[in-house]
């Protein structure tokens, strides 16, 4: 039924009524009726294409660009939307722009790269003086059903892309052709329009902070990888850069804006305190939610950089999404790489976290134009698996340390901890932040500690405080901890510490401990070292970079080095003193205003450098079997990242672990739903 309730005119009705409105010429008016049908309707691409056209006819031509990117991206393989971009775009004085909107048309139609044979078309056109032709206008209602069931795509509008009266080059002998498989369409397609070069300015810079408002969503205190989102988004908003904010829209397969001053009132009470059930928080993070649903589809600039601070794995139709905005604007994409701990240690993570893990970055390695990285030490491993994935596949990749100060983030707070059995001055205490997992070793920290108060009593060793949320395989630290008297009253356990509280935590106490088993950079030892304070870290991977040869090093998963440490640093006259005048001589922190202003600058450097277009960097051999089904593998493969290109269209949902369901079946096909064993 097209009728909503609360007598909301049904969607028939608004389509009629734009008609009539366009026929009346009042397009202005037209396009706003359409714009409401696109917003209520499960399938907006043709009320979205529909509005375009009434917005070119009106002379608002950039709006009219903003909606035939919102119906490119809603049907990815419709030719109409380039088409009419390509005409737009010509009309606005875009000429190479134009030129690429019209190939993506011809190549949706035909499966072949078509940017030269668009040039030369476009340019013969503009010597002999043609126009773009008029939008097409819509039936009018009174005429018959026409109104409600053609499609914008089959309206009186020219051959893609015939321009005016064409010339030859124009012209395609293979139209008679049957098309080919819309894979291989949209493969070609982002060969022909994702790859360009240029240079790309801060204004076309887009944040996207999906993982960031997921955390949000049921936790307010922020750990190591939304810190570092939070705190470049923070320095981005504070100082004025021309960027955009997006979040993901996995109904849609496409972002919408979130609205800057929100965004940055949110960040802001995030700081501020630990509970989700302060009214001010709930407010200022339904604000944004409300935002979110109320802005249309973004769409993206030409040329656009995407860049995702955070984690996208696990969200379903990201990368369908991200195909579709770079046939649409040649969209360039961005992600940082915190670390490849489930690839390197996939035994200290959740299985499901793993494969997340790994169909992310198979799908990573196809989509993206350049890749941030925290440390050397990422920026090796992530270059030696997708070396395994692709090789000799190019991708430029830029360390952008995450050296940021801390002290810039929130004063300390020591009322924040009342209340929590956090230690209180004058008593002394040893800090160890990480989320409670087994690759953060608590295990091997827990014995250290009970040693130590069995060989020196309690008198003399401070008490432990671990400040982190429940993660998972930490059942045999916790079972020690629980299960021993000793230990348990030398132990504090503290979580949705705020950023006041924690600040006081690392400013008072006499040193801190990070015993994690691999990290791709180690954000606590940064924050311990800016606050002057000996940090305890195991000697290897990205944490010989983060400790900046301050820290005192022990060897990995060694109960007696541990414990020899923290002897030497409780008990031996000057040695605590003399470690923290080496911490002190590499306490200067740069402000993360710098960290974020480095990351433009690596985003700007990879708009201007070459890569292997999407669509070459994976061949798909003869003969080689591509499952539908969501892989279960532990490593990245080929075949994961064929399978994902593979699912292209409006047609396909989200593989599941049978296979992949086609949400426009007909009734009764068994992809509409999943079969029965």
């Amino acid at each position: 039924m097209d009728a909503w309730p609360d007598e909301t005119p049904p969607l028939s009705a608004l389509r009629d009524n734009a008609a009539r409105l366009w026929h009346a010429e009042r397009p202005e008016e037209a396009a706003r009726h359409y714009a409401e049908l696109a917003e209520r309707s499960s399938e907006p691409f043709q009320a979205l294409l529909w509005r375009g056209h009434a917005l070119r006819a009106a002379g608002t031509l950039e709006a009219a660009l903003e909606a035939y990117a919102g119906a490119a991206a809603e049907s990815p393989a419709e030719s109409a939307p380039q088409t009419h971009r390509g005409h737009t775009l010509w009309l606005l004085g875009r000429r190479e722009e134009a030129a690429r909107a019209y190939s993506m048309a011809l190549t949706l139609q035909t499966g072949e790269d078509a940017l030269r044979e668009a040039e030369d078309g476009l340019r013969r056109l503009e010597e002999a003086g043609a126009a773009p032709p008029a939008p097409p206008l819509p039936p009018r209602p009174a005429e018959s059903v026409v109104a409600t069931s053609l499609s914008p795509s089959q309206a009186p509008a020219p051959a893609v892309p015939v321009l005016a009266q064409p010339p030859s080059a124009l012209r395609r002998p293979s139209m008679l052709a049957p098309p080919p498989r819309p894979r291989m369409a949209m493969l070609r397609a982002g060969s022909a329009v994702g790859t360009r070069g240029g240079s790309t300015s801060a204004g076309a810079i887009a944040f996207d902070i999906t993982d960031l408002l997921l955390h949000f969503g049921h936790r307010r205190t922020l750990t190591s990888i939304q810190r570092v989102q939070a705190s470049i988004v923070g320095a981005a908003l504070r100082s004025g850069t021309e960027a955009s904010y997006v979040a993901f829209d996995a109904a849609r397969a496409a972002w919408r804006t979130v609205p800057a001053d929100r965004l940055a009132s949110l960040l802001a009470l995030a700081g501020a305190g630990a509970s989700t059930e302060d009214p001010d928080w709930i407010a200022a993070r339904d604000a944004v939610t409300e935002g979110i649903a109320a802005a249309p589809i973004h769409a993206f600039a030409e040329g656009a950089m995407l860049v995702n601070l955070g984690n996208s794995w696990g969200i379903a139709g990201y990368f369908r999404g991200l195909r579709a905005a770079q046939r649409a604007s040649g969209l360039r994409y961005v992600p940082f790489l915190h670390d490849c701990v489930p690839l390197v240690m996939p035994e200290h993570c959740v299985r499901t976290l793993v494969q997340d893990y790994v169909r992310w970055f198979a799908g990573m390695a196809v989509h993206a134009h350049g890749v941030l990285c925290n440390s050397e030490c990422t920026r090796a491993d992530g270059q030696r698996f997708l070396d395994a994935l692709i090789p000799g596949l190019d991708l430029p990749m830029e360390v952008v340390r995450l050296d940021g100060d801390p002290r810039g983030q929130a004063a300390p707070d020591p009322a924040a901890l009342e209340g929590t059995g956090a230690p209180r001055p004058p008593e002394s205490y040893i800090l160890f932040v990480a989320t409670i997992e087994s690759r953060k070793d608590h295990l091997t920290v827990f014995r250290a500690w009970l040693s130590l108060v069995r060989r020196h009593g309690t008198g003399r060793i401070p008490r432990l405080v671990c400040v982190g949320a429940a993660g998972w395989h930490a059942e045999a630290a916790m079972n020690l901890l629980q299960g021993s008297p000793d230990l348990s009253r030398q132990v504090v356990m503290l979580h949705d510490v705020s950023d006041g509280g924690l600040a006081a935590l690392y400013r008072d106490c006499l040193f801190t401990i990070y015993n994690s088993h691999y990290e791709g950079w180690g954000l606590p030892v940064t924050e311990s070292l800016a606050w002057g304070k000996v940090p305890v870290v195991p000697r290897h991977s990205a944490l010989l970079e983060s400790a900046e040869d301050a820290a005192v090093f022990v060897e990995p998963r060694s109960e007696p080095d541990m414990v020899a440490a923290v002897e030497r640093l409780l008990f031996v006259p000057g040695a605590l003193t003399e470690a923290e005048r080496v911490v002190a001589g590499r306490a200067n922190r740069r402000r993360w205003e710098a960290v974020q202003a480095q990351v433009l600058s690596a985003v700007e450097r990879f708009g201007s450098v070459p890569v292997t277009p999407p669509a070459e960097r994976l061949a798909l051999p003869l003969g080689m079997r591509v499952s539908m089904r969501r892989t279960d593998a532990m490593l990245p493969d080929r075949a994961m990242a064929l399978s994902e290109v593979v699912r292209e269209g409006a047609g396909w949902a989200p593989a599941e672990d049978w296979g992949a369901p086609c949400p426009g079946a007909p009734p009764g096909c068994a992809c509409r739903s999943r079969p029965q064993p």
